[in-house]
Parts: C-alpha cells; structure tokens; sequence
C-alpha cells in the first residue's frame, strides 16, 4: 500500500511539474514572441520616421527652390512690362531683340515653375502617406505596449 501511495504522489508530481514546466513553456514563447513583434514594430516606425523626416526636409526645399523660382519670375515678367511700357505702339525695333529674349526667358521659367509646383504637389501627397504609414506603426506599437500593460 505505502509503494503505490509513493507511486501516486510521484505521479503527482511528474505531472505537476510537467504541467508547470508546458504552462511555463507557453508563457515564455509568448513573451519571445512578444519581444519579437516589439523588435519588429519599432524597427519598422524607426525606418518609416527616417522617411518621414527626409520627406519633409526635401518638401521645404522644393517650397523654397519654388519660392525663388517664383521670385525670379516676376522679376522677368517686371522686365517684360518695361519693355512694353516704352511706347505705345509697342516694343521698340533696337530693344525688340532683347525684349524678345527676356520674354522666351519669362515663357521658359514659367513652364519650369509649373512643372516644379506639379512635382511637389505629386511629393507633398506621397509624404502624406508616408506620415500615415509612420502614424499606423506608431499606433500600432502603442496598441502592443498597452496590451502588455506598459505605458
């Protein structure tokens, strides 16, 4: 009788401890695999902050290449307006040559601006969605840590 009482509780005990040793088990591949996904979450938000930071610093230099672009076209169209402004009639014959080479210049920096202000707006859109990627990770991560109970 006392063998199989011996034999039972060490039964017992097996099983305890294999049941602690599995539940233990589970708990730590579900804490790697936690870390794993915070590894890869932050790793991901990191890379998409770099894009996002490039992405603004290269819209606030095309804002300000468009800004002088801008100036130096109406400076042309002023020059353009003086031409026309010194007679009536028109432009006159011995500054026709160079009225006419200020023009095609106003004419060439005008296609060039508008080409420039369609490209940022085709980057500014493109960032926005960067920024949104950038946001979604973000929250993403904030959602995990939240779910681990970490602030």
């Amino acid at each position: 009788m006392r063998t199989i009482i011996k034999s039972v509780i060490g039964a017992v005990l097996i099983l305890s401890s294999g049941a602690v040793l599995l539940v233990g088990g589970r708990r730590i591949i579900e804490q790697e695999r936690m870390a794993q996904e915070v590894d890869r979450l932050r790793e991901g938000l990191y890379r998409a902050r770099a894009t996002a930071e490039r992405c603004q610093k290269s819209i606030v230099s095309g804002e300000t290449e468009l800004v002088e672009l801008r100036a130096r076209l109406d400076l042309l169209r002023v020059r353009v307006d003086s031409f026309e402004a010194l007679d009536e009639r028109g432009v006159p014959q011995d500054r026709y040559a160079t009225y006419l080479g200020t023009f095609n210049m106003y004419n060439d920096t005008a296609s060039t601006w508008e080409e420039r202000e369609r490209q940022l707006r085709v980057a500014e859109a493109s960032c926005r969605t960067v920024i949104l990627e950038h946001n979604a990770k973000s929250d993403s991560l904030q959602s995990l840590f939240s779910e681990l109970g970490v602030d």
